[in-house]
């Protein structure tokens, strides 16, 4: 009965060791990608500190590493249209309720851009009327390109806040569901 007892912990001790481990691991491993995404360095830098990385890191710490950076990434092109094919899908469908992922895949070209446009019209629209309710008496500016580097500042940030008061009052009074 005690040699079983010993062995249970031993056991217990030796899963506790292995986890701490390899959680010390993911948290250096998690340190060292906030390092590189965070910091702006020239190529040649970073280039040196991966080949300095090498020399310290166990096969399987890289492997991790490579995983962590993963997520930083810039998507490919392929990626990059598979996920907005994929958004575009998403809103179509919250957009008709009722309908389901066959009739989307069926619906013509034709149809497709002829929502795309009315949708997109309205949102101008919506835009311009929110812009010049909340400034009175100025122009609303149809194309960013013309404005300063100022006043596209102050656009994106009424911008934002027309957006958060709009997610504000979408959610009500209760705050986001935890």
């Amino acid at each position: 009965m005690l040699t079983k007892n010993y062995n249970v912990i031993r056991n217990r001790q030796a899963q506790a060791r292995w986890r701490e481990r390899h959680i010390a691991k993911r948290r250096r491993a998690q340190r060292i990608v906030n390092i590189l995404v965070r910091k702006k360095w020239p190529e040649g830098t970073v280039k040196e500190l991966a080949r300095l990385l090498g020399q310290f890191l166990t096969r399987d710490s890289a492997r991790t590493l490579r995983r962590e950076l993963r997520a930083y990434k810039e998507p490919t092109r392929k990626e990059h249209r598979a996920r907005n094919a994929r958004d575009l899908e998403q809103t179509w469908l919250r957009a008709h309720p009722g309908k389901t992922v066959k009739d989307y895949e069926r619906m013509p070209l034709d149809e497709m851009w002829e929502w795309l446009r009315a949708r997109g019209e309205a949102t101008v629209a919506a835009e311009k009327a929110a812009w010049e309710r909340d400034h009175p008496g100025q122009d609303w500016p149809e194309h960013m390109c013309g404005l300063s580097d100022r006043e596209y500042t102050d656009y994106q940030r009424w911008e934002r806040q027309r957006e958060r008061k709009a997610r504000k009052r979408d959610l009500g009074d209760e705050g986001p569901a935890r």
